[in-house]
């Protein structure tokens, strides 16, 4: 009884050691490297798992031991080829006579005629095209490793002997066909997913730009089709000079709106500060809360801030005056029916926090998560592509956002950002130049 757990538990710590180093390179690192790396390093995942088999061969009955070498040997050539095959075999040789020089010409007959029998399958098995073809290749992959075995046997041993290693042949060719098939199911499995996933990748992508492509036009076009409209109007010979010039006044407006979103998808596609300058920051909020106090009004929002002073960030004031009205106006839209909106800013450590909290509908956390990400808006009327800006202009700046939200609580949104003094060194200077690099 205590052989045979024993066994099971050797027989289990060779499939995990197995199932290890086949799980790295199938799953994480095949088809990320050169042909001739992923060569290497899947001889070395399976000349490691026949180095620990070997260490830790099972014992069957009579004293008769039997290792799950020839598995990742079987796997590994078939998976890396003849070259990668040789070298397995001439691994699994030399660690055999470190353990048994007293046979070990026997195991050289043995693996030399494993060895073209594989050569023989590993160009049939790279040509299969479907699992149950490579299933039946590595099995008969075992079946010819206990051929080769028999064959030794008939030519060294007696007859009556070989008789007696008839259980022995079986339970071998059992143990190796078994775990052939395992591996190769899994390895298979492994690079579908892996396949899969990338082709979701590139599908997520075309999604993306049709999408982008699709909103651009949208918001692109209305604006064109009222330019266009007014332009036409313009050739009425009856019109007066007044007429003309709100035609005029209403095409460039619609132009200017046109343009603004093309910047507004420039500045998310490709974000970057060009004239930077230190900002104070209590400056800063003062004026958004004056350009955005006749747009909170007309919604019922009364605006609160709270603003420590002397508190510098290096910046584009343009950028961050276009990130805080997007969330200040995303604060200001989400509360519907009024409500009250927060706007502090504090220095946090070696950080400027700049906090907007409103009162209004909240999100939850699957809108949390999506927050940010193209296209998506928690609004009736809306692309998301605010959000996206105020996102790409905080990374750019080096800045972080946190947002906390509950349903019909509100949200509270903080963008944290470092701190700069209010003066400028030569060291600070070049630091403002790193910041201003298009890399970021």
């Amino acid at each position: 009884m205590n052989a045979i757990f024993d066994n099971t538990q050797t027989f289990l710590l060779n499939i995990f050691l197995v199932y290890i180093c086949f799980t790295l390179y199938f799953k994480f690192i095949e088809r990320k490297k050169n042909r001739l790396t992923n060569k290497t390093i899947i001889t070395l995942a399976s000349g490691i798992s026949i180095i620990f088999c070997m260490s830790f061969p099972l014992t069957y009955f009579e004293e008769r031991a039997i290792d799950f070498s020839s598995v990742p040997l079987i796997v590994g050539a078939l998976y890396g080829g003849r070259r990668v095959a040789v070298i397995l075999v001439l691994t699994t040789l030399t660690y055999r006579f470190y353990l048994d020089t007293h046979n070990f010409h026997i195991a050289l007959f043995i693996y030399f005629l494993f060895l073209i029998l594989l050569c023989f399958i590993i160009p049939f098995f790279k040509n299969a095209v479907n699992l149950r073809k490579k299933v039946y290749l590595a099995v008969l992959a075992s079946l010819f490793g206990v051929l080769s075995i028999m064959a030794m046997m008939f030519l060294f041993l007696s007859e009556e002997t070989v008789t007696e290693y008839i259980e022995f042949f079986i339970f071998t060719l059992f143990l190796q066909s078994i775990g052939s098939t395992f591996f190769v199911i899994f390895n298979e499995k492994a690079r579908r997913d892996v396949t899969l996933e990338n082709e979701i990748g590139k599908l997520e992508k075309l999604k993306t730009v049709s999408e982008l492509a699709a909103s651009i036009s949208h918001e692109v076009r209305n604006p064109l089709t009222v330019t266009k409209g007014f332009l036409q109007l313009l050739k009425d010979p009856d019109l007066t000079d007044e007429k003309k010039i709100g035609y005029i006044d209403i095409a460039v407006d619609a132009l200017d709106q046109a343009e603004s979103t093309i910047t507004d998808y420039l500045t998310f596609a490709k974000p970057s500060l060009e004239n930077i300058k230190l900002l104070d920051l209590h400056k800063e909020l003062i004026y958004i809360e004056n350009f955005i106090d006749p747009y909170a009004a007309m919604n019922n929002v009364q605006i609160e801030v709270h603003l420590q002073e002397d508190i510098y960030i290096a910046g584009e004031d343009q950028k961050l005056h276009q990130c805080l009205i997007n969330v200040v106006k995303n604060g200001i839209e989400s509360m519907p029916q009024g409500g009250k909106l927060l706007i502090e800013l504090r220095r946090v450590v070696d950080n400027a926090m700049i906090t907007v909290t409103d009162t209004g509908i909240g999100m939850d956390e699957e809108q949390l998560e999506r927050l940010g990400s193209p296209f998506f808006t928690t609004k009736d009327i809306g692309t998301g592509l605010g959000t996206m800006v105020a996102y790409s202009i905080i990374k750019t700046m080096r800045g972080e956002v946190v947002v906390k939200s509950e349903i019909g609580k509100g949200t509270s949104f903080s963008i944290l950002l470092p701190i700069a003094e209010n003066s400028l060194s030569p060291a600070e200077d070049n630091l403002l130049g790193k910041l201003s690099s298009p890399s970021l």
